[in-house]
């Protein structure tokens, strides 16, 4: 557990550069967004993560921290653990943009923070597609990232008004779910299958690695 706990700190020291970057891309999409879809630009924290595989890739610090007493099931279980922090950080930002928002009298949708906690689920399943694309292209995934980047930014500036409008957010909105456990039960089940899977293919395509 200790382990883990040293591994994810590593990814935070390797985003010591980047926080500013990341905190001016969330005002930038606030700014894009002056309307209720602005709840949405949380889903940037995803840069989080691909800020910290890229570093770990250019600098090569796979090859070192598999030299240390930690197993690679604990490598790729704190990869996958640091999501957590990174959807704080994201819940942080969306109460700051919250704030931001009523203070230059900006009116706030009463559905803001389901918008957000939409946004901060779909935060670990899109990391449970990039991960194992991560892993598996290894030390050549610098264009990936690079795309992945530009793909998080686009679809937050793009999907945010658009599915703020949309039928299936406003039914979402609307749902009482006293009267859908079994439906949102199973949706739960789903969603923790697909994050364990790609847990699993990503430790299959680490462990095959060549360091």
């Amino acid at each position: 557990m200790f382990n883990l706990f040293l591994l994810i700190r590593k990814d935070f020291i390797l985003l010591r550069n980047f926080i500013p970057i990341f905190l001016l891309s969330i005002l930038f999409i606030a700014y894009v967004q002056l309307d209720n879809s602005s709840m949405f630009a949380t889903f940037q924290s995803l840069l989080l993560l691909v800020y910290s595989c890229s570093m770990d890739a250019l600098n090569n610090n796979t090859k070192f921290v598999i030299g240390l007493p930690v197993r690679r099931q604990e490598i790729i279980l704190a990869k996958y653990l640091s999501i957590v922090p990174y959807c704080f950080i994201g819940l942080v930002c969306s109460l700051a943009l919250l704030l931001i928002s009523f203070s230059f009298g900006y009116s706030i949708s009463p559905f803001y923070w389901i918008g957000v906690s939409l946004t901060l689920l779909m935060i670990p399943l899109t990391a449970s597609i990039y991960l194992p694309i991560h892993y598996w292209l290894g030390s050549k995934n610098y264009y990936f990232n690079i795309l992945f980047n530009v793909v998080i930014t686009i679809t937050t500036l793009n999907t945010g008004s658009s599915l703020s409008n949309s039928s299936f957010f406003l039914t979402i909105t609307h749902l009482k779910l006293q009267d859908h456990l079994v439906p949102v039960g199973l949706t739960g089940i789903v969603y923790l299958f697909i994050l364990y899977c790609s847990y699993r293919i990503s430790l299959r395509l680490f462990s095959k690695e060549e360091l």
